[in-house]
């Protein structure tokens, strides 16, 4: 349980630092951090053009795909990043690729989305 609130703090932490940056083409960079079975942010907001970076902060590599297979990003090395760019057209809902053994609560838990809606209030 430690361990799971210490690897929150430390997103809430590089998220407050790594907040979206504007490039001078009007795209944007967004980071997602990789917390052992979930993402941080669940939700991206972004645009056809923009990039996304996954950040793996869990103790394993990891793998992430789109819900209809259409694009993945990975292997991701412990501690490594990988970027994807996003594009018009595609599935927005992704998970992580998990052992076959996996349980309800791991699934459940293990998936993210791109949306392209404006963000909510806050964000």
């Amino acid at each position: 349980m430690l361990h799971s609130i210490q690897k929150l703090a430390l997103a809430a932490a590089f998220g407050a630092i790594m907040a979206p940056a504007a490039f001078a083409d009007g795209a944007h960079e967004h980071t997602v951090m990789v917390l052992g079975e979930s993402f941080f942010p669940r939700v991206t907001y972004a645009e056809p053009g923009d990039t996304v970076r996954f950040v793996n902060a869990s103790e394993a590599e990891q793998s992430i795909v789109a819900k209809d297979e259409n694009w993945t990003v990975g292997p991701i090395a412990v501690e490594g990043e990988e970027t994807f760019t996003v594009f018009s057209g595609m599935k927005n809902d992704f998970s992580l690729i998990l052992a076959e053994d996996a349980d309800e609560e791991a699934i459940a838990n293990a998936s993210g989305a791109i949306s392209f809606s404006a963000p909510p209030l806050g964000n």
